[in-house]
């Protein structure tokens, strides 16, 4: 293969010219192409003329460029078979539909014209001498060049929308609106083609007061508490922001939401992006802004929900005249052993948001036996111990994943591992993990609290029961766990105090 790039150009600086693969003919032929070719310029790009003596050489020549926008193809008197075995190789084998394929046939095929336009997926038919003054050649060769850049925009485009269905697919999987907002800034970049040195934001603004999601680049370093609240007095400053006018345009969606908030995605990507850039860039933000709505909604579920549990959970510790943040403090240590024990965050946050229930069965049990300062007759220990399947029975029924966890830990979380536990006498792991964790969230957290009965226990004293207790009441790998990590438990024990016990 021979490259021939335009009169005074350096061969080293190819890569803004269209390429062009002639094939056959001599290397004169393509030095005398590429002189007649000097001066022209299509959309602003120079040529840059390749030569193949075979269609051998041309296969090599097409399998290593991968934007040649003509080629010419010249058919003499030695037959047409091989050349049209090429066309078949370029659209089907290499499944290239964007290159225009021109024939320069010998006079002797002029009649075979309407046959291979027909029969094979050619452009341009031109019999040899049509060609021969740069004018005519120019006139082909705009033609071929315009019908190429025509195609290859029109698949980008298509690859495009391919591109921002799959993104925005994509971000239904975020777990939170920080992780939705991240991912929507990366896409965003690729839809507007951004440099390196692009910067973007997305702001969500609640209450006349801006948070930030997700910021990339030199908005990372904004102070998003000195903003406005009004967004035209925002977007000006984000425009401005770093020190000096951009000269190319930004790109900005704005989005009031249904829950109350309005975002806004900000974009500045060190260049002007294309009207079809904006477009699409837009369409994704659109598709995009659905998902942000359910996520909000979501949340805005899930934290009433939560409310709802803590307060189930409450009422049974109120009656009971226990400590108010105990439930809260069980789902703290509850998830924090969970992911001790390496079960997946979205496993943990489950088994929080369940175990606050644990003693939902206590609302069965009357004031007499839940506050009685002595120690409960056996008779009245067999009433307290009934708790358990009371709450089981309360929350079974239910198909909801929190409301089964919880179901589980309220049956269960007296078991004990050894055995000689209520209401069932499991042991082992036929109490389930989540009853087994609960019951040491529990245990420790009654031992270190007052209650009605008893002061709370000495630190060193509780270390020592649950040494001795390891195998015999509690799990001894997640005793073990609890044990070694004991310090972040004690943090979330100071983070929820009824009063300072240690």
């Amino acid at each position: 293969m021979n490259r021939y790039p335009g009169h005074g150009e350096d061969s080293t600086t190819t890569e803004t010219e269209w390429s062009i693969l002639v094939i056959g003919g001599g290397q004169d032929e393509a030095m005398l192409l590429s002189r007649l070719l000097a001066d022209f310029r299509f959309e602003g790009r120079g040529i840059r003329v390749l030569h193949a003596a075979g269609t051998y050489e041309a296969r090599l020549v097409l399998e290593e460029e991968q934007d040649i926008a003509v080629v010419m193809m010249e058919l003499d008197a030695s037959g047409k078979r091989q050349l049209l075995d090429l066309i078949d190789y370029i659209r089907q084998a290499l499944m290239n539909a964007a290159v225009r394929i021109v024939v320069v046939a010998d006079k002797k095929w002029a009649d075979d014209e309407e046959e291979i336009m027909f029969n094979y997926d050619v452009n341009n038919f031109r019999v040899k001498g049509e060609l021969d003054t740069a004018s005519k050649l120019k006139s082909a060769l705009v033609g071929s060049l315009r019908a190429y850049r025509d195609f290859k925009k029109t698949e980008d485009e298509k690859k495009s929308l391919e591109y921002v269905a799959l993104s925005s697919s994509l971000v239904l999987n975020a777990g939170s609106l920080e992780m939705l907002a991240q991912d929507v800034l990366r896409h965003l970049a690729s839809i507007l083609n951004t440099q390196s040195c692009y910067g973007g934001l997305i702001l969500q603004r609640s209450h006349r007061r801006w948070r930030r999601l997700a910021a990339i680049g030199k908005y990372a370093e904004l102070d998003v508490s000195a903003l406005p609240w009004e967004l035209e007095s925002v977007l000006p400053q984000l425009r401005e922001f770093g020190g000096n006018l951009p000269t190319h345009e930004s790109f900005d969606f704005h989005s009031p939401s249904v829950a109350g908030t309005e975002r806004l995605i900000f974009v500045d990507p060190c260049r002007t992006p294309s009207d079809w850039e904006y477009y699409l860039a837009e369409s994704y933000c659109a598709n995009t802004d659905a998902v942000f709505e359910n996520l909000e909604l979501r949340h805005e579920i899930e934290s009433t929900q939560k409310e709802i549990i803590y307060t189930l959970g409450e009422i049974a510790e109120t009656r009971s005249q226990e400590t108010g943040f105990h439930v809260k403090r069980v789902a703290e240590y509850t998830k924090l052993l969970a992911l001790k024990y390496g079960l997946p965050e979205e496993e943990a946050n489950l088994l929080a948001l369940a175990s606050p229930m644990h003693d939902i069965g206590k609302v069965g049990i009357s004031d007499s036996i839940l506050n009685k300062p002595g120690k409960l007759t056996l008779e009245e220990y067999e009433t307290m111990k009934s708790h358990a399947i009371s709450g089981y029975e309360m929350l079974k029924h239910s198909s909801r994943p929190i409301l089964k966890t919880a179901a589980i830990i309220a049956l269960q979380h007296h078991e004990k591992y050894g055995g000689g536990g209520y209401p069932q006498g499991l042991s082992g792991e036929e109490i389930h993990l989540y009853g087994r964790i609960t019951a040491i969230a529990d245990v420790f957290d009654a031992l270190a609290s007052d209650r009605v009965y008893k002061k709370a226990w000495p630190l060193s004293e509780i270390i020592d029961l649950f040494h001795q207790e390891k195998g015999k009441h509690f799990d001894p790998s997640l005793t073990d766990l609890f044990l070694e990590h004991l310090e972040e438990f004690l943090e979330i024990r100071a983070q929820y105090a009824d009063e300072k016990v240690f």
